[in-house]
């Protein structure tokens, strides 16, 4: 197997490389502007001449023509200068209107016929690999895989198995171990920045045989009972108040409070990994009360339930079903739903705008509202005994529980009943069927069945003779005959045994349950088909192929130990969550004895087992996570599905998988289909794309613009809302620089901020393009999304209520569209404070599209003498006196003070440590700026200049390459084309998709 792996990687290498080149020719060609010279002379050479060349820039001999890239550049950034106001200086001699109006119309004329006459290749997307985000999304819309770590929007991470802060590499994401993707211009799917190396390939050929295991069912037909729950469905850690009012009235199940509520029997997970119907019927009461003041519920709005998925054994992962409103005047709703659920995930249900449970305490209820009821609670100066103390203080909170829930008068949710049904159409499901055909898997069908997958995977027509070596491969597989997994062990066999253990026992004493092969040579726990109460024994033979010291890792939840030739090499005995230890040993080249124990107390539980040697690190002994079930097909057919899944494996680790093909100049229609779907799905495209393309309609812009609405109204444009936005944003700089951890931000991590700001943001921009709003709320809006946490944190607002994101009036002109949303404002500082720096450079180059030059080397970042300095204005003040770095940081730090009453992670402030803060400055053009929001409105009053930034980055985003000079013409034609129409953010990503931008390699 090793062989066979190290074959394929090499041919995948040696094609890749035939595969990525790129090539640049082509000249440009302008008019002279020996007319603009005087004007130049007069007002520029003074400080861009043969002795002064501020920024850089000399004009006195610049060129008359527009042949090279350079020169042309030269005359756009006087254009720039003179129609931003910024340029000459306000202390140097000024043009008059009239000079500067007819300058800009002689230059702007043949700059825009010169870019449109460009034919140069240097506007060329390079060759560009799927990056790790669209690698991910298009294994799973390939292989159907309904595994929730890849649903849509999700990216690929390590997770926190326990909360304890230590991340692991145990997440079922086939792509976790991907390191982050090479950016530009803050991109991750810039064609030139995505190298491909061995590395890589290496980790592609293990994601590519994962994600085919998560694909691939070779268990039998589980057997799923339908749950019907009636009346109380959690009765285990519950708080009086719902616990007492289920043996009052056992029918219902009464929620008065925010609640997460679970059968308890659905805790530890559904078990079974299938597609489900939930049904819940729910009622809703007293939505108008007199216990408002305790119970600070909005009267005006409906009771808002949400039926969720939450992942057993983490704190905060879920995935949000759907949200039904009651009205509150008892009426019964039915609310149905049909979802994948994984055999680790399960089902809540959730009260969100209800009142919180420190609200809804039984004693201040009956003391406000029930006089009747209430009793003082004991004196612990009266009884001073503790152990009295505690008896009589419980008794009370009974009385005043019982008391409150048979005169309640508040508000509350009940559900009814709650059913949860397998719906198994079609065993196995459709990811196995699609790979592997038939349930008689043949010969004959291979050649079909790659055919078949390669198609899908090359997104593109393939002819049979493009599939042949992959048919080879897995023929030549299938006549070597079985062989066992890498790594794998020889005649495993399994031992189960009941039993309810605190550390593994002498099995050797006790009597199995059950015992068997394993053909598939991988430790097992599944074997046992149990989820508690257990212990396995595996016994086998392991191959050592030259005597060597190797180490052995073990990651179990609970107990577990590793002998080899009866020598303990690792003992993780105990009652323990997940976790991991390691041993080394040295091993005799031969076959070498193994044996793996194991217990599960209780729930949940797994068992993992790598080892490294010469030549190879963490080869897996035991099926990993991402494997569906045990193995009970025969041996014949496991074979032919081991085949063939070397051939799928070859097809995801070939180029043709891996890279964007775009041969010729002009794109093809399917070349179309896939850059329409790597933008706004940032995956494979789909069969109404695909027929498309086959019937050659995607040239048609009326199509393409078609084709726009109907993907935004799918789903998958999550990807495009969440991807676009936070690398557009930069708000993946969060993580780079987070806020202290126990400073004067700790609420940021106490409520676990980070992803509910990059939420609030991705649901205002989504919100924004599926409405088809104007661009110029990104800017300044009257409202924006909050949930409770967000409302408390970061607004100061307590009228909030719940976990969910929804639109709310800010009454605030602060706080509207994105620029002064917490995420930004987190992203641009640095953890600790702000920087008008950072600030005014995010907003030149992610806003406006204009980022300043870098700054000279030998520049330092600040004046090494601030000894006069007391604030950070005048350390940038006396900065900004040389004269170096005075013609950026007059641009860049005025749009910078402005937002200085954000801290650093968003909040509003008026004062920092030392003093007031002064946010009022002048702008490079002179226009006066008090406040952000005097910023917001000139901002918008210069709409065009910010659609103009934002059309530069949907431009480079859906093309694969950053924009260049020669690009300028096709922007402004996007600029106007969209201005005639209003400028809404849908209506731009339609003038995107029609663009020679995006219809050019």
């Amino acid at each position: 197997m090793n062989l066979i792996r190290q074959q394929l990687l090499c041919v995948c290498l040696l094609t890749i490389v035939m595969t990525v080149t790129s090539s640049i020719s082509g000249a440009v060609k302008g008019e002279p502007f020996d007319s603009v010279k005087p004007f130049l002379k007069k007002y520029c050479i003074e400080c861009h001449g043969a002795e002064v060349q501020e920024n850089s820039k000399r004009f006195d001999n610049l060129k008359s023509d527009l042949d090279d890239l350079e020169t042309l550049q030269l005359w756009q950034g006087v254009v720039d200068q003179l129609n931003l106001g910024e340029m000459p200086p306000k202390d140097s001699l000024q043009p008059s209107d009239q000079e500067i109006a007819d300058v800009v119309k002689h230059l702007t004329v043949p700059l825009q016929d010169a870019y449109a006459s460009l034919k140069s290749t240097n506007g060329q997307t390079v060759t560009r690999r799927l990056n790790r985000f669209e690698l991910r999304n298009t294994v799973r819309d390939l292989l159907y895989i309904n595994d929730p770590e890849l649903r849509i929007g999700n990216k690929p991470r390590l997770i926190d198995n326990n909360g304890n802060g230590r991340v692991e590499n145990t997440s079922t994401d086939p792509f976790r171990a991907f390191p982050g993707d090479e950016t530009e211009e803050g991109f991750d799917n810039i064609g030139n920045r995505l190298v491909m190396s061995d590395f890589l390939l290496r980790l592609m050929f293990d994601a590519a045989e994962e994600s085919l295991a998560l694909a691939t069912y070779t268990g039998k037909r589980p057997e799923i009972p339908v749950r019907d729950y009636k009346g109380v469905l959690l009765r285990t850690h519950r708080k009086d108040l719902p616990r007492l009012a289920g043996e009052i009235d056992p029918n219902v199940d009464t929620l008065f409070f925010r609640e997460m509520v679970t059968p308890d029997e659905l805790r530890g997970g559904m078990k079974s990994s299938a597609k489900y119907r939930l049904t819940v019927q729910l009622s809703a009461h007293n939505q108008q009360h007199d216990w408002g003041e305790i119970l600070p519920t909005d009267q005006t709005q409906p009771m808002l339930v949400h039926l969720r998925l939450f992942k057993r054994g983490t704190r905060n992962d879920n995935i949000s079903l759907e949200r039904v409103s009651l009205p509150g005047n008892g009426q019964m709703k039915t609310l149905s739903i049909e979802t994948w659920i994984d055999k680790d995930w399960l089902p809540q249900i959730i009260w969100e705008n209800g009142p919180t449970d420190r609200e809804a305490r039984a004693d201040l209820l009956a003391r406000t509202y029930l006089p009747d009821v209430y009793r003082d609670p004991p004196d612990r100066k009266v009884i001073t005994d503790k152990q009295e103390f505690d008896k009589v203080q419980k008794a009370w909170l009974l009385a005043m529980h019982e008391g409150v829930v048979r005169n309640y008068r508040g508000p509350t949710v009940q559900i009814h009943s709650f059913k949860i049904e397998p719906v198994l159409d079609q065993w196995p499901p459709k990811s196995h069927r699609e790979l592997y055909g038939a349930e008689e898997f043949g010969n004959a069908e291979i050649e079909e069945l790659l055919l078949r997958f390669a198609e899908r995977a090359f997104r593109r027509p393939v002819t049979k003779e493009e599939v042949q070596p992959y048919v080879d491969l897995v023929m030549a597989k299938l006549q070597t005959g079985p062989e066992l997994p890498e790594g794998g062990l020889q005649d495993l066999e399994f031992r189960v045994y009941d039993g309810k253990w605190t550390k593994l026992p002498q099995f050797d004493e006790l009597k199995p349950v059950k015992s068997g092969p394993l053909v598939e040579g991988l430790v097992d726990i599944r074997v046992a088909e149990k989820n508690e109460h257990y212990g396995v024994v595996f016994e086998g033979l392991l191959e050592v192929k030259q005597s060597a010291q190797y180490e052995f890792k073990l990651a179990s939840d609970d107990g577990a130990r590793i002998l080899v030739d009866g020598q303990r090499v690792i003992d993780h005995d105990g009652l323990h969550g997940a976790s991991t230890k390691t041993g080394k040993t040295t091993l005799a080249k031969g076959l070498r004895k193994i044996r793996v124990e194991y217990f599960a107390y209780g729930q949940p539980n797994s068992l993992q087992v790598f080892w490294s040697g010469p030549g190879f690190v963490d080869t897996p002994l035991a099926v990993g996570m991402q494997s569906n079930a045990p193995v009970v097909v025969d041996e014949d057919t496991l074979a032919g599905i081991k085949a063939i899944q070397m051939g799928y494996t070859a097809i995801l680790c070939s180029p043709d998988f891996l890279y964007l093909k775009e041969q010729k100049e002009q794109l093809t229609d399917y070349e179309i289909a896939n850059r329409l779907s790597y933008f706004l799905w940032s995956s494979m495209p789909d069969e109404a794309l695909l027929e498309l393309a086959r019937t050659k309609k995607l040239h048609n812009h009326r199509v393409l613009q078609t084709q726009v609405d109907r993907m935004l109204a799918d789903p998958r444009s999550k990807a495009f809302v969440h991807h676009f936005t936070e690398r557009w944003l930069r708000l993946d700089k969060i993580s780079e620089s987070p806020p202290e951890l126990n400073g004067p931000f700790r609420v940021y991590w106490d409520r676990r901020m980070e992803p509910q700001v990059i939420a609030q943001t991705n649901e205002y921009f989504g919100d924004l393009l599926y409405q088809n709003g104007p661009i110029r709320l990104l800017v300044e809006s009257d409202y924006t999304f909050m949930n409770e946490q967000i409302a408390s944190v970061f607004y100061n607002r307590s009228d909030v209520k719940g976990d969910y994101l929804r639109r709310v009036a800010t009454n605030d002109p602060r706080r509207g569209g994105v620029l002064t949303m917490p995420s930004v404002m987190t992203s641009t500082a640095n953890g600790v404070d702000t920087s008008p720096v950072v600030r005014g450079v995010w907003v030149l180059e992610n806003i406006l599209g204009t980022p300043p030059a870098a700054p000279p080397p030998d520049v330092e970042p600040l004046s090494p003498d601030l000894s006069e300095a007391k604030t950070i204005r005048e350390q940038l003040e006396i900065h900004r006196e040389q004269t170096t770095c005075n013609s950026c940081h007059r641009k860049i730090d005025p749009l910078g003070f402005a937002f200085e009453n954000f801290d650093p992670i968003g909040r509003w402030r008026d004062r920092y440590r030392t003093g007031e803060i002064d946010p009022s400055t002048t702008l490079a053009n002179g226009t006066e700026v008090n406040d952000i929001v005097a910023l917001k409105t000139i901002l918008v009053e210069n709409e065009s200049q910010v659609v103009r930034g934002l059309t530069r980055k949907l431009l480079a985003y859906s093309s694969g390459r950053v924009l260049e000079p020669l690009d300028r013409g096709e922007v402004e034609k996007i600029v106007t084309a969209l201005e005639k129409s209003g400028n809404h953010l849908k209506d731009l990503i339609k003038q995107i998709v029609i663009s020679e931008v995006f219809l050019s390699k």
